[in-house]
């Protein structure tokens, strides 16, 4: 496959990532070739560092490189492990099943998702000729900024203006702006121990990266140190930061110097309650920056993200903001602010959350008639996903196994990662978005087979 830079129809950065999941792919870049570096990378084709970091970062999170602190990107063994031809559109089939019930997707259900409506807004922005002829801003369009921070303000109780907001394709490129930002700070800690392609981000950067659970057991995160949590969805499976320990965490903050980076996943699904102020609004808006994405709650192929800066670190930010160019799509930053500021956002977000908490509620209904009393479910406070305590000597990897043998897939819990950490039983994750309701009785039912069959 040759590098085409001018072709038209794709944007840079997927132009690059194609490029070398082609190379990985044929075989010509084997197993542990080291990719050029971004700086490298970035000069040979004459783009800029952020083009060259975005397509690393989608190879990184398909599995096709790995990031190695200090040393640089390396191609894996994803060629060896059976999974290219599984995933390859096109390709031809492995010896092994094909998936026909994934309960491991992170993708939506498709009746969460006006598309007509959305089209209409796309073709909407797409008639302002005049507009489109420039670049976006690098921040991201004024006017969605305006649209988001009135949106933050009432929903989440963030505190901000739109000078606050940088608008990105996704989180992970809005980390690649922050991190050289507060390279003062050496050590970032995370909450979430199954973060990794963040975490990788920080090492890319050298950052000392460390588990919160270790830290406090250490005595707690150093003074001047990051870190880095997701209120909304503090373990895998959906539990939530109580208030109480949310002003614990601002006031050791406070008294250490410590940045927070609130990145707000899931905050608009939780089922039962209100969602909890965000640290960012209670912090009353200094020392916490915030993230947040509209993957979720529109589309996942929608790439847009946006970052909240507290105003210690906007100086930093617009000294810097010169050097780099805008991610995401300006069309679809037209059309996402008409969307919201017409109300669409809060429709899709009521709709979105309704259709999944029913379909929630039927998945862990079924797998109580299907399995018995051999699987307990447990529905998250937050997030898509249903947590099944499995009564079996099997471990929690042998599950996952014997499932993706039967055609099913699902995802293996690590005891950190689980509600009940007392409990010895091995413990799997089901997404209920991708798999239709008219299919759970088939699917559990072979699940079901597939473990005590």
């Amino acid at each position: 496959m040759k590098l085409d830079l001018n072709d038209p129809g794709l944007n840079l950065y997927l132009r690059v990532y194609n490029y070398y999941k082609d190379l990985i792919c044929s075989g010509k870049m084997q197993p542990g070739t080291r990719l050029p570096s971004i700086r490298k990378c970035a000069m040979q084709l004459q783009l800029s560092r952020t083009t060259v970091e975005t397509a690393y970062m989608l190879l990184a999170a398909e599995g096709y490189i790995l990031s190695r602190p200090q040393s640089g990107y390396y191609v894996t063994e994803i060629l060896n492990s059976g999974l290219r031809e599984a995933w390859k559109p096109g390709g031809k089939e492995t010896d092994g099943p094909k998936i026909r019930y994934d309960f491991a997707s992170s993708n939506v259900d498709r009746d969460s998702f006006q598309f007509d409506l959305w089209r209409r807004y796309i073709k909407s922005s797409l008639r302002q000729d005049e507009r489109l002829l420039s670049y976006g801003e690098p921040q991201g369009e004024r006017e969605l900024r305006e649209a988001i921070c009135s949106y933050l303000g009432r929903h989440r109780g963030v505190v901000c203006t739109p000078e606050h907001i940088v608008v990105g394709a996704g989180v992970q490129s809005l980390l690649h702006i922050l991190c050289p930002m507060v390279r003062d700070r050496k050590n970032a800690y995370f909450y979430n121990p199954g973060f990794r392609q963040g975490r990788t981000i920080f090492e890319d950067f050298e950052f000392r990266t460390e588990g919160m659970r270790s830290a406090r057991e250490a005595g707690g995160p150093d003074s001047g140190s990051i870190c880095y949590l997701t209120p909304s969805q503090m373990t895998v499976w959906g539990e939530v930061m109580h208030i109480t320990e949310r002003m614990d965490l601002l006031k050791e903050a406070f008294e250490k110097d410590i940045l927070i980076i609130e990145d707000d996943y899931n905050s608009e699904f939780r089922y039962y309650n209100r969602p909890t102020p965000s640290l960012q609004g209670l912090a009353g808006g200094r020392g916490v920056v915030y993230l947040g994405t509209f993957s979720r709650l529109l589309l996942p192929s929608i790439r847009m993200s946006f970052m909240v800066l507290p105003p210690e670190l906007l100086p930093v930010y617009r000294e810097r903001s010169r050097y780099y160019n805008q991610t995401s799509s300006k069309t679809e930053q037209i059309a996402l602010c008409q969307f919201i500021r017409d109300g669409h956002l809060e429709s899709q977000i009521r709709k979105a959350r309704k259709l999944y908490t029913a379909k929630a509620k039927k998945l862990c209904e079924d797998i109580g008639r299907i399995f018995g009393d051999r699987a307990v479910p447990h529905l998250g406070e937050a997030g898509f996903l249903v947590l099944a305590e499995i009564r079996t000597e099997l471990t929690s990897e042998e599950i996952a196994r014997k499932a993706a043998h039967a055609g099913i897939a699902v995802r293996a819990v690590v005891p950190e990662e689980g509600k009940g950490g007392e409990s010895m039983n091995p413990r799997i994750l089901l997404s209920c978005a991708t798999v239709g309701t008219e299919h759970y009785e088939e699917a559990l039912t072979e699940l079901y087979d597939s473990i005590f069959g």
